[in-house]
């Protein structure tokens, strides 16, 4: 199975200890990226999700984002997955209409999705659920192996 990181599941992985609203879905979290090392599920981040941590690191932590955010991707680059790039102005025409969505920030990651042939893209955002037709949407709590 090969799957897409969702930026709201790398911020649990990442900062769910520190949140009592996010500690309920670490454990899942936690066992997504046991079988992503383990290679039982080959997953694909975008630089998409890395800006979007470092903007998070921002919001939260101000001052301290920059020093934040570099410890927090150390950690992130420490698992297994294949690093996706940014879509190119074409990549994006091409594909906009097929994943028609409320907030237009997520429509890069589900075209990063599909473009990388993932079986799924794994989430916590809810606005994926509009997509639904086009790409499987899963929570890691819904994470099966065949």
């Amino acid at each position: 199975m090969k799957i897409y990181l969702d930026t709201s599941v790398i911020n649990v992985f990442l900062f769910g200890r520190y949140s009592d609203t996010e500690k309920p879905r670490l454990p899942a979290t936690k066992r997504l990226f046991s079988l992503m090392d383990e290679k039982h599920i080959d997953a694909v981040i975008s630089l998409y999700s890395i800006q979007e941590v470092f903007s998070f690191c921002k919001k939260i932590f101000a001052s301290e984002a920059g020093h934040v955010a570099r410890l927090a991707l150390s950690e992130l680059f420490m698992h297994n997955f294949e690093l996706s790039g940014l879509l190119t102005r074409q990549e994006r025409l091409l594909n906009r209409t097929r994943f028609n969505m409320p907030d237009l920030s997520d429509q890069p990651h589900a075209i990063s999705a599909f473009l990388n042939k993932c079986d799924a893209l794994v989430t916590y955002d809810t606005h994926f659920q509009h997509i639904k037709g086009n790409l499987s949407v899963l929570s890691p709590e819904h994470i099966k192996l065949k």
